[in-house]
Order: C-alpha cells, then structure tokens, then sequence
C-alpha cells in the first residue's frame, strides 16, 4: 500500500543522509555499459494506480500510442481497456493496453532489460511531482517498483530529472530549489538512491539532469542555476550526467543550444547529448558520428569528462499532432545498427538507447505490435512492419543485445545488420505455402481415440491474421481417454533446442465449450511433451489441452495464449500437435488455431 502522507522525516536524518557513503571506487555502473531511457508514465482508468483514479483525462495519461505495445506476454488482469480512446482490434476483441504502474508491467520491462543485455534504466522524473500531487504518488510509485526489480535482476538504475517546466509551470519558479527539495524528500528520504541497485560510478550515485543549455520553450536559459545545481548535487558526494542538446558545444551546425553555457558543461562528471530526431538513415547517422560524436568525445576526454551519446531507433509523432506519420523511419533496424556501428569504430562504449517505452513518440525499444492485427482498427500505427520488412516484435530488443556486444568488444565490428528480422524454432500462421495439419498423428497413442468425425484441416472462414487459420473438429463419445492430436511439425530428422528464452505464442477460438479443450502441445526426442511439464499461460493455467484453458477464454472469441518455456531449456522439439484432449467429452468441439509461433 502506498504511503500517502506527507514525508515526515527528522531534518537531522536528512542533512546526515544526502552524503551517502560511496561505494567502493570500483562500483562502475556506467562507464562502458548501456543505458536505457524510461518513461513509466502510462495509466489507463481503472488501473488501481493515483493517476488512473483520476476522473480528468478518464484516468488517462500518455495514452497518445504512435505505436502499440505486444501485449501477449499480458496476463488478462494486467491489461486495460480503453474504449473511450481507441476502438477493437481487427479480431473484434477490445484493444487493451498495459499501465506502468503494476508490479507486472515493471518486472516484464526489467526482465526483458536483463534478457537483453541492458544494463542500466534511466528513470525520468518531470516537474509534476512537484505541482501535481497525484502525479508525484503515481511516480514515487513506480520509481519505487522499479527499485526493487531492478534489486531482484541485477538491472541498475538512476533517476534522471526532466527540467522541462524549469521556465516557469511544472517545477514552479524556484525550480533549482524545487528538485533539490524532490531529491531529498524521495531519493534520500525514501532511500532510493542507498539501493544496493542504484547506479554507481566511481563510487557515487548518479543522478541525470537534462535541458541543460536546450533553447526549448519552458526550459530555464539561466547557465548560473544550471551549473548551481549541478555544484549542489557534487557537493553531496553524486555523479551528475548532463543531459544537453544536439550540438552543445557549437559542432554539426544544429541551433537549440543556448550559448554561455561552457561552465556548466565542464562542471559535469558526463555529458550526455540528445540525438533523437537529428538525421536519418545509416548516411545521416554516419554524417552524424563525423560532424558530432568523434569531435565531442575528443572533448570530454581532453576534459576529464565522461562521454554518453544517445542512439535511438527512429521517431514518429503522428497520433500527438497529426502532421508527418513515420517521420524518421527506422528503416528495418539499419538506422540504429548504423549508431552502434559508428560507436565501435570510435571506440565508444558506453550509450544511452532513446528510449525503453516510449510508445508515444516511437523510440520505444520493448515489445511492440509487428502488424495491424496487433492495434485498434480505427487509428494509424506505426507498426514494425511499416517500412515494408516484417520484424518480431522483440527486434529493436535483439538488435540492441547485438549492439551492446559489438561496442563492448564481445562481437567484431560490422556495419551488416547481424540481427535477424525473426528468431523462430518453428512458426506457421497456415497461409499458403506454411506448415499445416492435415489429419491425426496415428502414430502416437493411436489417435483419434472416442472421437468420430476428427478433422483438422486449413480454411479462410477465421483467421486472428492474414486469411487462414486451422479448423478443428470433431465427435467425442466419451470415454476415459477422448483426445484426437494433430501433427502440425514433425522435426524428428532437424529437432529444435529449446532455450532458456523460448517462448510460444498461439491463438484459440473456440466455438462451443468443448473447443475450448485444445491447444499447443509439443512432443519432445525424450519422449516428454509439454502438457506434462509444469509450464503455465500468461494467466497461471496448465498447458494441457485437457485443462481447457482454465474454463475462461471466451467463446466465439480470439484469446491469446503465451508461455515461457526457460524451464525446459535444453529438450529438443521432436513434433508439435494441435490437440483436443478432454476426459469424459461426450458431443460435438470445433473452434480454430492460429499464428503458432516458438521463438527465441
């Protein structure tokens, strides 16, 4: 439950605790790591969080999606709807989001951080928590959930503060007082930043300021509080980052910095400069690492100053004011691959990625929809797929893990794209020319047994996406075993390993009660299958056809099913079935699969 009265803290406790004892000087949390930008800032009514309490906005904040989350990996209790903002999918289902405000949102998010070679989470914190005081619970919130994920994953992070609203509105106009007073009521008081995962470099915590020198509206010009906030962080013992524009020191003949700022850039432990929205495609990024990024490293070494440049995947910003959709595209990941690239022949080994869960500016690098089968019919999306190359919806995850390796050293330099635009075991979605099942595996069990009628056959009278889908049906007339298992893969000559990271998607529509009795199942070279393992859906139930699914997908309905198959990491695919399988079944089941999809 959420403290929600004011901070009461003794003001000896406070002055004792803002010089944290550093850590050992070896704690490098930093340098020659990946940071990774993250927003935390969408809600949706009925969430359960302060914000999305909220009658304002229909408890909505953020919720302007230029592109849509992958929410599969979603148990149904942790996805939102929001009807009065967007319509159905293209299934008919309502489209549901997710709210960062959820345990489960923020352990998948640093999950996927851990999985996918991030090191260290930016947390971005802006002036509404100091002139909104719901705002300020939602993201004390958060920022707290974020702590103890990070503490449980081995994920670092660090709280970046926003400056926006420095001119006057969100920070209120004693703003250099206002996030000092922020900082030592919540980071020191809340002893956020004396988590043992709080990001440390050279033994300090580290705290981010950006807008530093940005000529942008509502953001403070003034180079004397700038540096004296600055000053006032170091002389409590932290590490400050700061968070300039494009072209700070007067390279690549950009125009939003602010002149009169050299001091404060050379009072800060690192310089971390904003990239997103500068050039586009691989020639601008390597005109980019020319005119900026070699000059400006070349600066901060000479000055003892730690260098952070930003990559970012492209940008968007359409469904916010309506102008240019898809305006930096990211051209299928060569964009961003050409960033790293030109970090690994500068020798640069530390960056920033613009930005984890961004989905409303389209910098986002988590899961997101790969087509329109993913998002609400009745708006544009920039979709994965909208630069004419079909991507995973993990792509910009695995490209970035890549990324990260090759700038680390771990990789040799390449400007080729390494990262393949899928990372499937095994997929069929039973279009024209995919795998499909065509009768029942005799050969196991002896299937069909007390089913009369069993078919199995592709049709185009449903389809979750594309125009087909496999139809399943048949008679059950009872009995102690009633199943019927059709084979879809048999991979007995080419088995398929799976890993700690594989997963499986698929889709079920079942028409009747007893369609809801079938599913996925994997038999594997040991002999094993996977409705005898101990591995469950994203809502808790068994992955046994005979478990129905827990009784609770709809009917004449497309439900999703995902599950995480770490735990058998190491067994080898032999075949996959689709499979109805229900003890006692008397009368007729048909329904449909679609979109089976086993990736790493």
């Amino acid at each position: 439950m959420m403290n929600r009265s004011p901070w009461k803290i003794p003001a000896c406790v406070i002055l004792a605790s803002l010089a944290l004892a550093p850590r050992p000087a070896q704690a490098q949390d930093i340098v020659g790591k990946v940071i990774a930008g993250y927003q935390g800032w969408f809600s949706v009514k009925g969430d359960g969080s302060p914000v999305g309490s909220l009658t304002k906005r229909e408890g909505n904040y953020h919720g302007n999606f230029e592109c849509y989350p992958d929410m599969r990996e979603f148990p149904d209790s942790e996805q939102f709807a929001n009807p009065n903002k967007w319509g159905p999918l293209p299934n008919g289902n309502p489209s549901k989001t997710f709210a960062s405000d959820r345990d489960f949102t923020i352990k998948r998010h640093v999950g996927w951080m851990k999985q996918y070679g991030i090191d260290v989470a930016a947390i971005q914190r802006f002036g509404d928590v100091y002139s909104d005081i719901t705002y300020k619970y939602q993201k004390n919130d958060v920022t707290t959930k974020m702590m103890r994920a990070c503490e449980k994953t081995g994920v670092k992070f660090y709280i970046e503060y926003d400056a926006s609203g420095s001119g006057g509105g969100g920070w209120g106009p004693d703003w250099v007082a206002s996030i000092e007073k922020d900082w030592t009521n919540f980071a020191v008081g809340q002893r956020i930043a004396a988590s043992p995962a709080y990001a440390r470099q050279n033994g300090k915590p580290v705290v981010e300021l950006w807008g530093m020198g940005l000529d942008g509206n509502n953001i403070s010009k003034d180079p004397q509080q700038w540096l004296a906030l600055v000053r006032w962080f170091q002389s409590h013992g932290y590490y400050v980052i700061g968070g300039v524009p494009t072209g700070w020191n007067g390279q690549g003949g950009f125009h939003d910095m602010l002149p009169g700022f050299d001091d404060v850039y050379l009072a800060c432990n690192a310089i971390n400069p904003w990239a997103v929205g500068r050039f586009s495609g691989a020639d601008g990024a390597d005109r980019y690492a020319a005119s900026n990024l070699k000059p400006e490293a070349a600066w901060c070494k000479q000055h003892g100053i730690d260098y952070i440049p930003c990559v970012y995947p492209g940008t968007s910003f359409f469904n916010s004011n309506g102008k240019t959709k898809n305006i930096i595209p990211r051209v299928g990941g060569t964009l961003m691959w050409a960033q790293f690239a030109n970090l690994r022949s500068l020798g640069l080994k530390t960056c920033f990625v613009s930005m984890f869960d961004e989905y409303n500016e389209a910098t986002q690098i988590a899961k997101s929809a790969e087509d329109p089968s993913f998002t609400p019919t009745d708006h544009w999306f920039l979709w994965l797929d909208a630069d004419g190359i079909s991507l995973s919806s993990d792509f910009y995850l695995r490209l970035t893990h890549d990324g990260a390796n090759m700038i680390k050293g771990r990789t040799p330099l390449t400007r080729t794209l390494p990262t393949k635009p899928w990372n499937d075991l095994l997929a069929t979605s039973f279009e024209s020319g995919q795998p499909a099942a065509s009768s029942p595996d005799a050969a196991y069990n002896k299937s069909p047994r007390n089913i009369a009628d069993a078919q199995c056959a592709v049709t185009s009278d449903k389809a979750q996406s594309g125009s087909a889908s496999l139809a399943y049906s048949g008679t059950a007339s009872g009995g102690a075993a009633t199943y019927c298992y059709y084979k879809v893969f048999d991979v007995t000559n080419s088995p398929k390993t799976i890993t700690p990271n594989t997963l499986l998607y698929y889709w079920i529509y079942p028409e009747q009660d007893n369609g809801r009795y079938a599913g996925v199942d994997i038999l594997f070279t040991d002999g094993t299958t996977l409705r005898t393992s101990k591995c469950v859906d994203q809502n808790g139930h068994p992955l046994r056809p005979s478990a129905g699914h827990g009784g609770e997908i709809p009917l004449g309905a497309w439900s999703v099913v995902t599950s995480r198959l770490g735990s058998l990491a190491g067994k080898k695919i032999r075949k996959v079935w689709v499979a109805f399988d229900r003890p006692g079944a008397k009368g007729e089941y048909r329904g449909y699969i679609d979109d089976i999809r086993i990736s790493n």
